[in-house]
């Protein structure tokens, strides 16, 4: 959301970010002021008890036990967050609640503040395509987990179909798995944090540099298991190329001993070292795909679970690079994959393609000029 932030703070308007003290580092340093919430509870534990409780099969027709995990501590969170995100919304008197489609509590915030609630994604709208449904993504309120309704009820906010009035994307329309109501195209534009830049990430590549990297949360709801690194570092030991492996300070124990040739950067951001990459190797997350289409670079995904598979499918599909899934990601068939990618002007040039339907997508900006008149009651 950093991008849609600066853009609305350069129009003039205040922002302040509701989040929870982990967020407290990543929020600050984006030039934004923070207001802590839901303090006790933890997202990452919830996931990482999933992960520890091990495989579970789930009844014929019912979600995964990861998606079932995933509702239902979304609405422990929107239980722990209420009172805060209500209280903060009407002592700052919000004209506009912008959020992810997973926080269940900004409805709460928008009722409170009498404003209007926009749904801000982050990649492929898997809550809607996901068959399952999700509450206020065409989930009908008589679906949703009681606890859930009997939240609303105490906080006087109508459960709806549809929580969000509108939905900012900058996922490409091209690349997404539903029909989304009341979308708005947004460019992508890369946020990745803010680091200090080693001057050889700078430095004009003596050989095809290609950048290896995975996401975070990732090891924390799957292990690192899920991503080959090992692997992926030997394929790319048979070809001439230069490996930056970029990874954060956390998780760099898991690449102890690497060959010549490999370099590691610790909490760089991608958006930094992307524009001098031939070809980047990734997990399949929305904003590495994204981060590496906006700057025009071919890409092999090594998705582990269905979500990361939709993205890196939906990439695969404008041509602009190949998707190997983890199960399937043996040394050689990754080697022959970064061969294609180095090598065929195909993919380059779907590459190229898929960086100029980015930059032709509207500017935050503009963005944010709809959302003001969305504010004033200019758009429907």
């Amino acid at each position: 959301m950093v991008p849609l932030i600066w853009a609305c703070r350069t129009a003039g308007h205040d922002v302040c970010v509701a989040a929870q003290p982990w967020g407290e580092s990543v929020v600050v340093s984006s030039g934004v002021s923070m207001v802590t919430i839901a303090k006790d509870f933890d997202m990452t534990e919830e996931l990482a008890r999933h992960r520890q409780r091990g495989p579970v099969e789930s009844e014929p027709g019912a979600p995964p036990p990861l998606y079932q995990t995933l509702v239902n501590a979304q609405v422990r969170f929107a239980m722990e967050a209420a009172s805060d995100v209500v209280s903060l919304a009407r002592d700052w008197r919000a004209d506009l609640v912008v959020a992810d489609p997973l926080v269940l509590a900004a409805p709460l915030a928008a009722a409170a503040a009498n404003a209007p609630l926009v749904h801000h994604l982050w990649g492929p709208d898997l809550l809607r395509g996901s068959g399952y449904g999700y509450p206020g993504c065409g989930m009908s309120p008589d679906a949703w987990p009681e606890p859930l309704r009997e939240l609303y009820a105490r906080h006087g906010c109508a459960p709806r179909t549809e929580n969000a009035v509108a939905a900012v994307d900058p996922w490409l329309g091209s690349m997404q798995i539903v029909e989304i109501p009341s979308r708005i195209p947004a460019r992508f534009v890369p946020y990745n944090g803010t680091g200090v830049l080693p001057p050889s990430v700078l430095a004009a590549p003596r050989r095809r540099r290609v950048l290896v990297t995975w996401g975070s949360m990732l090891v924390i709801r799957d292990g690192i298991e899920a991503f080959p690194v090992a692997d992926v570092v030997k394929a790319l030991h048979e070809h001439d190329v230069e490996v930056v492996l970029a990874v954060t300070g956390a998780d760099r124990r898991w690449v102890p001993s690497l060959p010549p040739g490999v370099t590691v950067v610790e909490n760089v951001p991608l958006n930094a070292i992307m524009p001098s990459c031939d070809a980047v190797v990734h997990h399949g997350g929305a904003g590495t795909i994204m981060t590496a289409a906006y700057y025009g670079v071919p890409q092999l995904g090594v998705p582990a679970t269905r979500d990361v598979q939709t993205c890196c499918a939906r990439l695969a599909a404008t041509g602009a690079g190949i998707a190997v899934n983890r199960e399937d990601a043996t040394v050689d068939a990754l080697a022959s994959a970064v061969a294609t990618l180095l090598t065929g002007d195909r993919i380059g040039g779907a590459a190229v393609a898929l960086r100029d339907e980015v930059l032709a997508q509207p500017s935050p900006a503009e963005v944010a000029a709809r959302l003001t008149a969305l504010t004033a009651g200019a758009l429907g």
